[in-house]
């Protein structure tokens, strides 16, 4: 008698089924774990974190310091007309101010008298300050600001490339399954197939059946041949796309026909699956808040820039000995200046303040519409679970009743109340049942895929 193959794939929940030892088989966490480990899109999307670490190291060289050093000479006709010599060193700050210090040393017959230092050179130390524009926001501190966020994208963008990676994977792995189990069931219908002609053939020889009976038994053998070969192509089909998702050292991996799928009890029914109430943590959803975010970054900096700016530059001023360049201070020995800059119409700032609110609005009604669908995709898709649960209980009936109908066709075949007409029609009514089962618990592992993908679940957390 035919037995009932059930497929299980839900091996995210806490009960997880002990791996099996058996070489000819492989597990689905054997494979998911090859997968995450090994897949070059898997390693594409580590990438991204390793971009973002680079792009936030950019931007903290917005604030290392600089070191400035020049020197412009001028020898002619054996006169020294001027020797320049400029260091200067300026330290950035989260706000619109630089500390900055320097030294020159400075000497020739026709240098210019602003440049005079002594003969031991000038020391200065002193700071430049963004007074209006720039002050606590300014392009630096805003970069840093951004890169930090686009961490956040990388990370919810790395999550959707293995989320959808898994999902496929796992999708791949659940028609395998289906497709063995398939393969099984008419494995063992062709030995039933087989059986049921060779005991025709022995009751034709002692009359007890007709000619007719030892041909329909043939030909419903045939038959079975007939679908055996149909499904085997379709079982290899199956197993090369589960076979795209193996990769080992950046190298495909192939499967040999003696491996196959393992096989569980799928269960009947789902209190595990709950509604998430944090949408915000979907990784399409959180990508969006995290650009969100960069464009109010991007906002505060265009109004930034209604300001004037007026910069003021101070530095004291620290004279040398004639024999030592220690510094000397002194509070009158200073210079200093200011620049002011200031738009008439400031057209260009509220162009680009008026772009960035209509792409703040924009990335508004995007992520209102995601978290709407993703929240009727998922009750949506609790309801397809509830219904195929149903179904699949209602097939398993079916099939108990068609196994006794069968049994009871057998017996009555025995003694020559039947005919092979009849226990056919039996047979292939549970074989059809059985088909169906698995098919209906294939929808129920991809709906269950469903869930898990949407909310951001999919990826096995052990």
């Amino acid at each position: 008698m035919t037995k009932t193959i059930y497929l299980f794939l839900l091996l995210f929940s806490a009960n997880l089924i002990a791996q099996t030892n058996d070489p000819n088989i492989l597990t689905y966490k054997e494979f998911i774990y090859n997968v995450i480990s090994q897949h070059p899109i898997a390693k594409t999307a580590r990438l991204k974190e390793k971009t973002a670490k680079a792009q936030l190291l950019n931007a903290k060289g917005g604030f290392d310091p600089i070191l400035t050093s020049s020197i412009d000479q001028k020898e002619f006709d054996n006169k020294e007309y001027y020797s320049v010599f400029k260091n200067k060193i300026t330290i950035p700050t989260p706000i619109g101010v630089n500390i900055t210090g320097g030294f020159d040393n400075n000497a020739g017959t026709y240098l210019n008298p602003e440049n005079k230092t002594t003969n031991k050179g000038l020391w200065s130390a002193g700071v430049e300050i963004d007074v209006l524009q720039g002050l606590l926001t300014n392009q630096r501190k805003t970069d840093l600001k951004n890169a930090k966020i686009y961490e956040q994208i990388a990370q919810n963008q790395q999550l959707q490339l293995l989320n959808e990676l898994v999902y496929k994977a796992s999708q791949a792995y659940a028609d395998w399954q289906q497709y063995a189990s398939t393969y099984e069931i008419l494995q063992d219908n062709l030995k039933l197939s087989y059986l049921y002609l060779n005991n025709t053939k022995s009751a034709l020889e002692s009359g007890e059946k007709t000619a007719i009976d030892t041909l329909e038994a043939r030909v419903y053998l045939q038959n079975n041949q007939i679908d055996i070969v149909k499904y085997k192509q379709l079982l290899i089909e199956k197993r090369l796309k589960v076979e795209n998702h193996l990769w080992l050292d950046n190298l495909p991996v192939g499967l040999q026909e003696s491996v196959f799928p393992e096989k569980n009890i799928i269960p009947h029914k789902s209190d595990e699956i709950e509604l998430i109430n944090n949408l915000d943590s979907i990784p399409i959803i959180a990508e969006k808040s995290a650009k969100k975010e960069q464009l109010i970054l991007k906002q505060r900096l265009n109004k930034e820039k209604l300001k004037p700016k007026l910069k003021l530059k101070y530095n004291a001023l620290l004279s040398t000995g004639q024999n030592n360049v220690s510094p000397n201070y002194n509070v009158d020995n200073y210079k200093w200046g200011a620049s002011l800059t200031f738009p008439l119409f400031f057209r260009k700032e509220l162009g680009k303040i008026r772009e960035n609110e209509y792409k703040i609005e924009e990335i508004n009604y995007e992520i209102a519409y995601k978290k709407t669908e993703v929240t009727n995709k998922i009750l949506a898709n609790k309801q397809n679970q509830k219904a195929l649960i149903q179904q699949i209980s209602l097939l398993e009936k079916n099939i108990e009743g068609y196994q006794q109908l069968l049994a009871a066709e057998t017996e009555k075949f025995d003694y020559g109340e039947s005919s092979m007409f009849l226990i056919n029609k039996r047979q292939e009514k549970l074989i059809e049942s059985e088909l169906k089962l698995l098919s209906s618990q294939n929808k129920l592992i991809t709906n269950y895929l469903d869930y898990l993908l949407l909310t951001n679940n999919i990826i096995p957390k052990d």
